[in-house]
């Protein structure tokens, strides 16, 4: 009696796997895999050793003009700040990379976007209609905007234009940024890792506006998770950026035109 219950409880469970719906096979997946399920995940920026590009004194520059201040992320109510580490030149591996800013609450309606390549030349610029907006903001260089090219150092600078004039003493940030090329191991395990475990890659190859924008992307898709709230202070912590980091998310896309 008891063989035959065991062997009917074994039938029913090949029965129910053979018979559950791939739909669900596959939801059950991808729950299992949701990165901000799972708290050993930890981001950790590790900066490249890269040569510092010929055009500037330094790798960054969280700000000029009246903003000016020996170290910017200590506070938190200047107009600017841009999410960059102010001690090595920031990788992207992307052609029209994205860049994130914070804007405080009494920022100007209008800031012009621009780049410049490697010798200085112009490269994109445009003027953004920000509307008084506030948070951090993303900032992506447009499809139509000449790609950035692998190996080549670029400057971006943002600046606010307060009654619709741009002056000298112009609250101004800038950044360095320079395309590179994936590693093929690198390569290999993003083909394969989930939301969370691409930043985590990232993060360890030292590419840092795809990390800094992925991680924000996903903040902005869970902003009750805490697992990826933590990992945020973490990564802005890292780069000497913690009092941003402890500032209530409220990112926005802002796509260029």
């Amino acid at each position: 009696m008891n063989n035959n219950l065991s062997r009917a409880a074994n039938l029913f469970a090949v029965l129910t796997i053979l018979i559950t719906p791939g739909w669900l096979i596959r939801a059950i997946a991808q729950e299992n895999s949701n990165p901000s399920s799972n708290p050993t995940f930890k981001v950790t920026f590790k900066p490249p050793t890269v040569d510092q590009p010929k055009t500037s004194k330094g790798a960054a520059s969280r700000c000029i003009g009246q903003c000016n201040n020996e170290n910017q992320a200590e506070n938190s109510s200047l107009p600017l700040v841009p999410l960059i580490p102010a001690s090595t030149k920031g990788l992207t591996v992307s052609s029209h990379p994205t860049v994130l800013v914070y804007f405080s609450s009494n920022s100007a309606s209008l800031v012009l976007f621009s780049w410049r390549n490697e010798d200085s030349s112009d490269h994109y610029q445009t003027i953004l209609p920000l509307n008084n907006q506030s948070g951090v903001i993303s900032l992506t260089l447009p499809d139509d905007a000449p790609p950035l090219e692998v190996g080549k150092n670029y400057q971006w600078a943002l600046a606010i234009i307060p009654n619709g004039k741009l002056k000298p003493d112009t609250p101004t940030i800038e950044g360095q940024i320079q395309r590179v090329a994936l590693e093929a191991t690198t390569r290999d395990r993003l083909q394969t890792a989930n939301s969370l475990e691409t930043v985590v890659i990232y993060g360890e190859a030292g590419i840092w506006y795809e990390t800094v924008a992925t991680l924000a992307k996903l903040r902005k898709a869970a902003p009750d998770d805490h697992n990826l709230a933590s990992n945020w202070q973490n990564l802005l912590a890292s780069v000497g950026l913690e009092k941003i980091a402890q500032i209530p998310s409220d990112s926005s896309d802002f796509h260029l035109k």
